[in-house]
């Protein structure tokens, strides 16, 4: 089997070198054509630390995503907590939205609405809830005023 992941290093000046990591990719569209490449998937870095940092964070997201898929093999919905209707008032939406435990979730539901009704929803978050705590605390960092999203 051929190897997926591989070590990319960059070696400097007075033996410094930096380390990577590359994942190979091959892309096959619907016509037969294939393109194949790597993407690096942790930047160099300078530090056998900091390399291990990142090869553990990307671990617990793997981790995660794995235990997530597991929860949906063995037939458990994810949460998707109820549907949030653009007639309800923004407080109303923001009670559906702030009971959804995962954040990921509350960013998918909120963006699916109308640029007019998101704009509401903040208004109505950024004066009157909390937000240096729980739901509206992840609102409050993830919020693009600019393009009136979550990010």
């Amino acid at each position: 089997m051929k190897e997926k992941l591989k070590l990319e290093i960059e070696k400097g000046v007075d033996n410094d070198q930096k380390v990577g990591v590359s994942v190979n990719i091959d892309i096959t569209n619907s016509e037969g054509s294939s393109l194949s490449g790597s993407v690096l998937l942790v930047e160099k870095c300078n530090s056998y630390e900091i390399l291990q940092e990142e090869v553990f964070r990307i671990k617990e997201e793997l981790d995660t995503l794995l235990e997530r898929s597991k929860k949906l093999f063995e037939g458990e919905a994810e949460e998707e907590g109820p549907d949030v209707n653009e007639d309800m008032s923004a407080k109303g939406i923001w009670d559906i939205l702030s009971m959804i435990k995962d954040p990921e979730m509350i960013l998918v539901k909120f963006n699916s609405m109308s640029r007019q009704k998101r704009l509401e929803v903040a208004d109505y978050v950024l004066a009157h809830c909390n937000v240096f705590s729980g739901p509206g605390s992840i609102f409050s960092m993830r919020y693009n005023s600019e393009e009136g999203i979550l990010e």
